[in-house]
């Protein structure tokens, strides 16, 4: 059986997935030692262990093991864990607090060289409140840092942008190192890079560059040039992001960086190949040999993963198959979620490629699933950060409202006093009296007004009614008079139409014409081709069929794959949910607001992407539609709205539900619609 070359559409991916590598190159605070010392060094450690061993203090001999680790942090990892658990122990055991939490922060970071996020996380959690205790501000940048980075690399952006987002604020008014700031700065950069403004992303890089070229620092300079070197890729600008890598690599040789060297060769690799393909597989395999021995294990899959890209554009599929699997194994064993789905599908591919179309299924259908399990827990974590905030303010507002209370009953209780210290015998009677009165008089008045307002609510209850029950006629009216009309298009006009063709296409056969009879005649039956098409797309657009047999899911999903052949955009469609139909008017008017929403995306967005996302909990409906266009100044819709966008708003407010618009000029568009299901 002859054996198919991998897609040519496929091909890109991979440059797509090496930008998410350029990224992530981590950026760690180690306290109390400026970067350029991160090296090996003998002399120092010989003095610092000798310190150790015959130091009186305990204090000063957890100290000096730890300053022995950092020396080993970014080239041996593995020797760095060894020396900050027997100053960890050691501190644990005269319990010198301060020690305890500054071996947790220093042992996070070779923790996360080695990829074990998780238990980087776990040691910055505990020295958090042993540093919020102590008031170590420093070390909390540091803390919240490196857990940042370890989120980052989990998949969890939330937390990691909450994480650096501490960090930032913990840093103000506090005497820091140089490099503390650059460090993180460049890693909210990644964040602008998550969220697509890739120009913000550059702007923060060049800024923490000059910065580093200012100090000396030659690390954080090439830190900074990777963050240039992601946004310049994503930007499309190739060249300048190739000579980024290119001094990142001559940095991270000169500094001895095994982390950075790793990055750089990678992506030079994954760059070059198609000019000097040999060359940037004897850099991938330098890459491996480099993460391997410094314990980088994203970089060692990063580097599986180009390996085994490059043996299948050679067609060597067995060892394409064999490198992306181990890739696969070693990824899947530390949660490393985003990389377990690229792995995945680069196995697809080799399977396309030998032309097993059922396990290039298979393994397809297992990258869509991992795909959805990241997208899944990325909402998961934002429904998540939404309830803290919500019930943060909830909190908030009780304090508030308990305060308020107890100042109330401070002023009751010296006004009772006062009462009690001025008034006696028939005195305190009459004022008695006069108190009832007075009280009975206000809660006569109180009665007066609530009945008054329960009156102009059920009279306002009344007047919305009759406005549904009008609205919701026309509405009727409306959909019924379209589904008429496009019945009589599709079967009437439609029917028509089709008959004329197979009459003309008849003629054509069985008559003998001349050359310019048969091209006029053919342009005839091309133009009633298209005329048919046309009435079919009207009246899929008054109707959809779809909506009508198989409901509101299914429709969308339909529509847009239709809009995504006819428009040219890249449509995103997500639904979650929907195990059942909703009832028939609410799934008719959330299908028009889609329709409506896309349609002024395609006519104004000048978008090139486009997410359409629709769930269904708890008898509640969401309906998202996000776009990555030019976008625009929302009080434009207050001063002249559009009829379009008056249409939508009756539709949400028909539904009883709520809508939010989010957009800026430059920086695309999100309208979410939210209603009950009644």
């Amino acid at each position: 059986m002859k054996q198919l070359l991998p897609p040519p559409s496929l091909q890109p991916s991979l440059r797509l997935r090496q930008v998410k590598k350029l990224r992530r190159v981590k950026l760690l605070l180690l306290l109390l030692l400026p970067l350029h010392l991160l090296a090996q060094n003998t002399a120092k450690r010989d003095s610092l262990l000798n310190l150790a061993a015959t130091a009186p203090a305990d204090t000063v001999r957890v100290w000096a093991l730890m300053e022995v680790g950092k020396l080993y942090t970014q080239s041996m990892p593995d020797t760095a864990l060894r020396y900050f658990d027997q100053a960890l122990a050691l501190a644990e055991k005269v319990k010198f607090e301060r020690g305890i939490a500054k071996c947790r922060i220093n042992r996070s970071a070779p923790y996360n060289n080695l990829g074990r996020y998780r238990d980087c996380i776990a040691d910055c959690q505990v020295a958090i409140p042993i540093c919020e205790r102590l008031g170590m501000k420093k070390e909390l940048v540091a803390i919240y840092n490196n857990m940042g980075n370890a989120w980052d690399f989990l998949g969890n952006r939330w937390q990691a942008i909450e994480a650096f987002s501490k960090a930032l604020r913990a840093m103000e008014g506090v005497a820091l190192p140089p490099h503390f700031p650059l460090v993180v700065r460049n890693n909210m950069s990644r964040q602008y890079g998550d969220l697509g403004l890739h120009d913000k992303e550059f702007e923060y890089g060049q800024k923490s560059y000059e910065e580093a070229t200012a100090h000396g620092d030659s690390a954080q300079v090439a830190a900074a040039l990777h963050i240039m070197a992601a946004a310049a890729l994503k930007m499309h600008r190739d060249d300048e992001a190739l000579g980024y890598c290119r001094r990142v690599e001559r940095l991270a040789r000169a500094e001895e960086d095994p982390t950075l060297l790793v990055f750089a060769l990678n992506n030079i690799a994954v760059m070059t190949h198609d000019e000097q393909p040999t060359e940037a597989e004897k850099m991938v395999r330098e890459a491996l040999d480099v993460s391997q021995k410094a314990g980088d294990l994203f970089g060692e899959v990063s580097a599986l993963e180009s390996m085994a890209r490059f043996a299948l554009w050679k067609k060597d599929f067995k060892s394409a198959q064999k490198n992306a699997q181990e890739g696969r194994e070693k990824a899947q064993k530390e949660g490393m979620n985003d990389e377990v789905a690229n792995c995945l599908l680069i196995l697809s591919d080799v399977a396309l490629a030998k032309g097993d179309i059922g396990q290039y299924r298979a393994l397809r259908q297992q990258y869509s699933d991992m795909s959805d399990t990241l997208a899944n827990t990325n909402l998961v974590h934002a429904t998540q950060d939404l309830e803290t905030k919500y019930e943060t303010e909830k909190k908030e507002q009780q304090i508030v409202s308990l305060e308020r209370e107890r100042e109330l009953q401070k002023l009751r209780l010296r006004q009772k006093n006062g009462l009690i210290g001025g008034l006696a015998g028939l005195s305190g009677l009459l004022f008695l009296t006069g108190f009832l009165t007075v009280r009975n008089l206000r809660h006569r008045r109180r009665l007066a007004e609530q009945e008054v307002k329960i009156q102009q609510q059920q009279l306002t209850q009344l007047k919305q009614e009759q406005q549904l029950s009008v609205a919701d006629a026309v509405l009727r009216s409306q959909e019924d008079e379209r589904s008429r009309l496009a019945r009589d298009l599709h079967d009437g006009l439609g029917g028509m139409l089709s008959g004329v063709k197979q009459s003309l296409n008849g003629m054509k056969g069985n008559q003998i014409l001349s050359e310019t009879g048969a091209v006029a005649l053919g342009q005839v039956i091309g133009d009633l081709d298209r005329s048919i098409g046309e009435l079919r797309h009207i009246a899929r657009n008054m109707m959809p069929e779809a909506l009508v047999r198989f409901g509101l899911k299914d429709a969308l999903h339909d529509y847009c794959d239709h809009l995504r052949l006819t428009s040219g955009l890249v449509v995103h469609y997500q639904a979650f949910g929907l195990d059942k139909r909703l009832p028939q008017q609410t799934e008719v008017i959330l299908f028009r607001i889609v329709q409506e929403l896309l349609n002024n995306i395609v006519k104004h967005a000048d978008a090139r992407q486009v997410l359409v996302q629709l769930m269904e909990n708890d008898d509640r409906v969401n309906l998202t539609v996000e776009d990555d266009g030019k976008g625009f100044d929302p009080e434009k819709l207050k001063i002249a709205p559009g009829v379009g966008w008056l249409n939508i708003q009756s539709r949400v407010e028909y539904l009883g539900g709520t809508l939010d618009l989010r957009t800026e000029p430059g920086k695309g568009s999100s309208v979410s619609v939210e209603c009950e299901v009644k």
